[in-house]
């Protein structure tokens, strides 16, 4: 049979080989995830230490005994005679709610495993004792502080760095020999035990054997056996020791000290608690041969076995009785079919606990994150990609036709302001004939101020034609489709940014330029009688006329007789060069200057819109695809995890069609076991007559 096992451990080690490392890399990375996974990640942390309980029971072949029961019932002193040596050291802690693994190793080993997965490795058995010391007081204020709370405290999420397992490796040849490891569990009743469902559950449907170890003096309290039904659908099979005192004495009737009925006759105890108090599932399990009772004098077999120093180990014969009870089950083919069907059972219910979890809320809530976080970086990158499409144009000469338009309108506006001028201007020479006013009244009164306003008019004709060709949805572009959609998909608004060139824009029209002077020593002026007999010539009747400075008044018949025809002549010929000189050229050259201002300002803009554009979009990409990277990396190693475990369970499945063959059809269960399944007095199933796993 140890060979049909180190097959099927074989077989089944290869088939789980990958799926330590893919639990792993899935709870790393799930620890990445925060609150968002933390249900996960407890889950995964406790899977995690399950098919590591699984694993090394595959690679090393050994049988888990797990050793249970109250507080000083005997549970280290038990290992001590079971190990032939003192491991009780480091086992007899101070009530630290852990699971302690002892089994044998030539080279010393001592470690803690917390709940969340660390594994912190130790120099000696001292120091992991003193480690759990210290570790002690933390837990119960924790505990105490979650209590306060109103809840019940779970290491896993109240405070993960609580130690779940301690593993002492050390030479210890008893257990070599009988390929046993030893787990030495918490005290039932002791307040900081967090429930067997939690420190056993890497257990279930995957550790064969227990042992029970009550007190002689406690064997018939009820509550002593209050968790044991849980053990029944924990456990294929389960010794119960009863520890006796056979140095216990009673008192006589005369007053003398007598030995105990229990220290002379422990069967008569065995038999009055199989008679008196074994009922329902107990009753059950143990006439189905699952529940197995010994009454031993722990302390006194250890001490015999320890204190050995010749090598020969003596064992009492009650001790002796148990050992080889115990050692002929785990040799026998019904442990061999428990050992395969449990380690099967266990392997396919991880890899089912597992796709469990990476399937569950938290996860689907994730890839929904991940899915519109995907969504948004693919949006964002359309953007960028448009805005960089956008930033490769030449923004300054797409404004070539709005520099036409604004030009032609110019043009059209100077043609009929000039028209308007040159009328004003008449008229304002026809009201200075027809009154007194000087001749630098002329320009100063009639001429300059229909100049001044004519090149504001004009101005603000500029102003409002640049506004109206600039405030258009695309800034006074006119734009390809193919621009138009970059616009769009980019976000970037051509409008504000001509808006704010528009209101930047500056060009100063100087009105003072369109001043004009009248050059009085080129008008003929008209020589009186008195003139001509005085000899005065031209210049001296002209400065008689105008004065030295042309500020003489000028009455209008005087004008009338001095300044004949060819003089009107003259003036109408130096409004119309000023006319000519000023129009359209000055009002042109200040609308191009007012158009470029607001062509530079805007095409400056947008570059710089789009550059700070481009800058925010990438922010927010890169603000995404930091948790998007990450969450990617968790969702793979979830799929990853995935993949493995529907692999390994249709590995398993394979497996246990092959060891369903390999086994004769199992005896019928007993009546009264099956009676109490039947009735629901078993928290578990059958375990002989089951078969190993549905393929």
């Amino acid at each position: 049979m140890k060979s049909e096992i180190f097959q099927f451990c074989t077989m089944c080690s290869q088939s789980l080989g990958t799926l330590p490392e893919a639990i792993r890399a899935a709870a790393a990375q799930f620890e990445r995830g925060g609150a968002a996974l933390q249900g996960s990640l407890i889950t995964l942390n406790d899977l995690r230490a399950r098919l590591r309980s699984l694993t090394d029971k595959l690679e090393s072949q050994n049988a888990y005994l797990l050793i249970f029961g109250p507080l000083k019932s005997g549970k280290s002193t038990l290992m001590n005679a079971m190990s032939g040596t003192y491991v009780s050291e480091v086992t007899s802690l101070p009530g630290y709610p852990c699971l302690v693994f002892v089994q044998h190793s030539e080279t010393p080993h001592h470690s803690v495993t917390r709940y969340n997965g660390r594994e912190t490795v130790l120099g000696s058995g001292m120091e992991l004792k003193a480690v759990v010391e210290d570790a002690h007081p933390v837990l119960a204020a924790q505990i105490r502080a979650a209590e306060e709370r109103g809840g019940a405290f779970d290491p896993a999420v109240d405070f993960p760095e609580t130690i779940r397992r301690v593993d002492i490796k050390v030479p210890v040849p008893p257990l070599d020999e009988s390929a046993m490891i030893l787990v030495d569990t918490p005290g039932l009743y002791s307040r900081m035990n967090f429930g067997y469902d939690v420190l056993t559950r890497e257990f279930r449907d995957g550790a064969a054997c227990a042992v029970f170890v009550v007190k002689t003096d406690n064997l018939f309290l009820e509550q002593v056996f209050a968790e044991f039904n849980q053990l029944l659908g924990i456990f294929s099979r389960i010794f119960i020791v009863v520890n006796v005192d056979t140095g216990k004495r009673d008192l006589a009737p005369d007053g003398s000290l007598c030995p105990s009925a229990e220290s002379e006759h422990p069967e008569r105890v065995l038999e009055a608690f199989r008679t008196l108090s074994m009922a329902g599932p107990l009753r059950a399990a143990h006439d189905a041969g699952r529940v197995r009772i010994h009454a031993v004098d722990l302390m006194s077999a250890a001490s015999a076995i320890l204190s050995q120093s010749d090598g020969k180990r003596k064992k009492l014969p009650a001790f002796e009785a148990f050992q080889n009870d115990l050692i002929e089950y785990l040799n026998s083919s019904d442990y061999t079919r428990e050992f395969i069907r449990d380690s099967l059972r266990q392997g396919q219910t991880l890899c089912g606990e597992m796709q469990a979890v990476v399937s569950g809320e938290e996860v689907a809530a994730l890839l929904a994150k991940q899915d519109a976080l995907g969504a948004e970086i693919l949006a964002l990158n359309a953007r960028i990609a448009a805005t960089d499409q956008l930033l490769q144009t030449d923004w300054s000469a797409l404004f070539q036709p709005l520099r036409e338009e604004h030009r032609r309108g110019v043009e059209d506006a100077v043609a009929a302001k000039t028209a308007q001028v040159r009328e004003e201007i008449r008229q304002g020479f026809t009201r200075w004939m027809a009154g007194d006013e000087s001749l630098v009244a002329l320009p100063h009164l009639h001429w300059n101020p229909t100049l001044a306003e004519a090149a504001r008019s004009l101005a603000d004709d500029s102003r409002a034609r640049l506004q109206r060709l600039s405030g258009t949805a695309h800034a006074g572009l006119h734009l390809a489709p193919a621009m138009i959609a970059d616009l769009t998909t980019s976000g970037f608004s051509l409008r504000e940014n001509g808006e704010r060139a528009f209101a930047a824009a500056r060009a100063d029209e100087e009105l003072s330029a369109y001043r004009m002077s009248v050059d009085m020593e080129t008008i003929p002026v008209r020589k009186t009688p008195a003139d001509w007999l005085l000899f005065r010539g031209r210049a001296k009747v002209r400065l008689r006329l105008f004065g030295a400075d042309g500020s003489r008044s000028i009455a209008p018949l005087e004008k009338e007789r001095r300044l004949p025809l060819n003089s009107r002549a003259e003036f109408e010929r130096q409004w119309e060069n000023t006319i000519r000189e000023r129009f359209p050229a000055k009002p042109v050259t200040f609308a191009a200057r007012l158009a470029e201002s607001y062509i530079t300002g805007a095409a400056d803009n947008i570059r710089s819109g789009l550059r700070a554009l481009r800058s925010t979009l990438a922010a927010e990409r890169d603000a995404r695809q930091t948790p998007f990277d990450m969450q990617a990396a968790i969702l793979r190693s979830a799929d990853d995890l995935t993949n493995q475990a529907e692999r390994v369970s249709r590995d398993l499945a394979l497996l246990s069609e092959k060891e369903n063959a390999n086994f004769a059809v199992p005896p019928p269960i007993p009546d009264a076991y099956a009676s109490a399944q039947d009735a629901g007095l078993l928290p578990s199933p059958a375990i002989p007559p089951l078969p190993l796993l549905a393929p």
